[in-house]
């Protein structure tokens, strides 16, 4: 048995970050990420992983116009949960903007801060697009006490109507339009807009100190760059990691490689295992595994006429000593294949869970030069 070692187990984070982002179960279940948020993973491995997901998190709400970190929906998807527990209420908004003011009509704008209902000067001419009061000058700054805003309404053609207005109140006055061809205004209201993401403070810098047990006590760097990938590293060499992709860059020149050739085939016995390891100069595109045997009372149901398994067995890929966990195999047909998770991988282990028997047949093919 090789011995577990720091790049070991950065080996593992690496493969099962995608995990935390994906969050599968949960997306169905809720429709938004809660795992990185609630989750509780007792190992090392799934430890580190979360507290790397959490910093990518962080990372993100403090900046989250930020075009470094490019998919946002999907990060906003997975980390808006644990972001929501740090700092609530940041997260995107949508409604309309404001009610009415769609007509091809002269509209007037009034406002009202609770002392009074107030017009600026002069018309505009609908559809609105834009309605609405901006702080100019905080309460208490402005003369005599007062707060400044600018009311401002954009109209068709895009002309501007401002002006410049002071109020007592320490909230924004409400900002309405009023038809003054057609007191109906029946045209309906503007599309609803969203409100991106609020910022929130980052704790912690890209290298933090992580120390949740005895067990575990590393400084964890998590470097996001331009294209949204991690520069990952717990104080050893770096790794570079893609959270909504399989794992590390793509080892390897040719792109896309083909389906590879089958290597041969051995058998788990019952509730055993089997592994291999591709020749120099090769690399491991998957392994196809097929159930000749189950256990009476075996979890199972059927899809579109296929018998699917639930916990037959575990699929691991990686390279020497450092195989990394294939989610997918919780649930598997009779005969499924399971592709690596990158370019490069070379060794894989099938292990079959209690009563199964298993045949597993790796594919490879040659690295070019």
């Amino acid at each position: 048995m090789s011995d577990i070692t720091p790049g070991s187990i950065l080996d593992r984070v690496v493969q099962e970050l995608p995990n935390f982002f994906r969050d599968g179960v949960d997306q169905i279940a809720t429709g938004e990420g809660e795992y990185i948020r609630a989750g509780e993973p007792r190992g090392t491995v799934g430890q580190v992983g979360q507290a790397v997901a959490r910093s990518y998190c962080r990372q993100y709400g403090a900046d989250p116009g930020a075009a470094k970190f490019g998919n946002a929906a999907r990060i906003e998807n997975a980390c808006r949960p644990y972001l929501d527990d740090i700092d609530p209420g940041n997260g995107a908004t949508i409604g309309i903007p404001f009610e009415g003011g769609q007509c091809d009509d002269i509209y007037q704008i009034r406002w009202d801060d609770g002392t009074g209902d107030f017009a600026i000067g002069g018309s505009i001419l609908g559809p609105l697009t834009a309605v609405g009061a901006r702080l100019v000058t905080p309460l208490g700054s402005g003369p005599a006490g007062t707060a400044q805003y600018e009311i401002e309404a954009t109209g068709a053609g895009g002309f501007l109507l401002a002006e410049t207005i002071g109020t007592f109140s320490a909230s924004a006055p409400t900002v309405r339009a009023v038809n003054l061809t057609d007191i109906a205004d029946d045209c309906g209201d503007p599309p609803p807009a969203v409100t991106q993401p609020g910022p929130i403070a980052d704790p912690t810098s890209p290298t933090f100190r992580f120390n949740p047990s005895g067990d575990i006590n590393i400084n964890v760097g998590v470097d996001i760059l331009p294209n949204g990938t991690i520069n990952l590293n717990i104080g050893g060499p770096t790794v570079n990691v893609n959270p909504f992709g399989g794992g590390a860059g793509a080892v390897g020149n040719d792109p896309v490689g083909g389906a590879g050739s089958p290597g041969s085939p051995s058998d788990t016995g019952v509730g055993g295992d089997t592994e291999g390891n591709a020749d120099e100069g090769e690399e491991l595109v998957g392994v196809l595994v097929q159930v000749l045997g189950a256990p009476v009372g075996a979890n199972r149901f059927f899809n579109n006429s296929e018998l699917v398994y639930r916990g037959a067995y575990y699929v691991a890929m990686g390279y020497p000593g450092r195989l990394g966990l294939d989610m997918s195999g919780g649930t598997a047909e009779t005969l499924q294949f399971f592709h690596a998770q990158q370019r490069g991988l070379t060794n894989y282990r099938v292990r079959a869970n209690v009563g199964f028997n298993l045949r597993a047949t790796p594919y490879y093919r040659e690295l070019e030069s």
